[in-house]
């Protein structure tokens, strides 16, 4: 079974099996847009990361379990790994001014194990664990290696910018996003150790997953898709179309995307000289945002008409603004707003997305 998180809907994930592609919705409390999840080993958990809450959904029935409360307002929680029992989680505001790891029961989140503070110029955001350490990475700033056993941590030298990431299955390795580019990192040594590719557009990468055999990654952006050899670190296939995420199932023999245009879940068999893509099925409406990150000036496109545009920063506060909304595409303009990661509502008939914007 795979999870799938979706911004237009308010406490609501779906779980797809990874054989017959049946379908299922899981509900729980309207408390914001679900973002992290991550998937036992024995793939009997699944843990879901909204703004303010952690969840466990048991995957042998697909009941929701118990969850955890973010411990302020203002915390917001993305990315999430599980090793063994244990659910690790970058808290981005833990005491409403801090933020730094956080660790739960998997099965059952209803307290808090542990929690430790990082430094860190950037906001948390992604996390893999590799062995008896996480990774974390930080919009703005490095990525860190962090020891589970000590609560220990060095940042990764070589990337300001890192974001999307995933570990080596067989050596002790890892590839991060680096703002518009992907890099290979030595985690014994904690540095990059080469740059493997660079987006056509100006724009970041958003995931990664690796095939279990380590041979290659499949990377997406918000308008590309790149298929890595990584024997010898080169692009080795270009799909043109964006997507946001990208997991593959354990024997990696096929990767689920999703679109970022289209709402679709896209199926790619394992990695050969040719992929095949099959859909399963539409279910969001189409909107696009770009560029995001931004530096202030986006373009928004819908298929249908928008009546309201809201924005949030980080803290819940509404921000201003002056949204040229007379025809598609609708131009936002942020270039007076702080550096930071913002929160766009959009209001369409009787719909309602919401969408992560960067500005840096």
């Amino acid at each position: 079974k795979i999870v799938i998180t979706n911004k237009s809907a308010s406490g609501k994930v779906k779980i797809i099996s990874t054989t017959d592609y049946s379908m299922s919705t899981i509900n729980f409390t309207a408390d914001g847009y679900p973002n992290g999840v991550d998937i036992s080993a024995d793939g009997k958990t699944a843990v879901v990361n909204s703004m303010h809450q952690t969840f466990a959904i048991d995957l042998t029935n697909n009941s929701l379990g118990s969850n955890f409360a973010a411990p302020c307002v203002g915390t917001t929680l993305y990315g999430v790994a599980i090793s063994g029992s244990t659910a690790y989680y970058p808290d981005l505001s833990s005491g409403c001014t801090q933020q730094g790891l956080r660790s739960t029961n998997a099965a059952s989140p209803s307290s808090s194990l542990s929690f430790t503070l990082i430094s860190s110029s950037g906001q948390l955001y992604g996390i893999a664990i590799k062995g008896g350490n996480a990774i974390i990475s930080a919009f703005n700033a490095a990525p860190v290696n962090f020891d589970l056993a000590s609560s220990t941590y060095q940042t990764i030298s070589g990337l300001s910018n890192s974001y999307g990431l995933a570990v080596f299955h067989k050596t002790n390795e890892a590839l991060i996003f680096d703002g518009d580019s992907v890099k290979r990192v030595s985690l014994a040594t904690n540095k990059a150790t080469k740059t493997i590719a660079y987006l056509s557009f100006n724009t970041s990468f958003q995931n990664i997953a690796i095939t279990s055999d380590d041979k290659y990654a499949f990377v997406i952006g918000a308008f590309e898709k790149l298929v890595i050899s990584l024997a010898d670190n080169s692009v080795i296939q270009t799909f043109t179309a964006g997507a946001t995420n990208v997991v593959s199932t354990s024997d990696g023999s096929k990767f689920f995307v999703t679109d970022s245009y289209n709402g679709t879940v896209r199926v790619y068999k394992k990695v050969t000289n040719n992929i095949g893509i099959e859909k399963i099925k539409d279910d969001i409406y189409k909107v696009s945002i770009y560029p995001n990150p931004t530096a202030g000036i986006l373009s928004i496109y819908s298929d249908e008409k928008v009546s309201n545009i809201e924005i949030y920063n980080m803290l819940g506060e509404k921000i201003p603004h002056n949204a040229v909304q007379q025809s598609n595409p609708i131009t936002l303009d942020l270039s007076a707003e702080s550096k930071g990661i913002y929160f766009l509502k959009l209001y369409t008939g009787n719909k309602m997305s919401i969408e992560k914007i960067i500005v840096q």
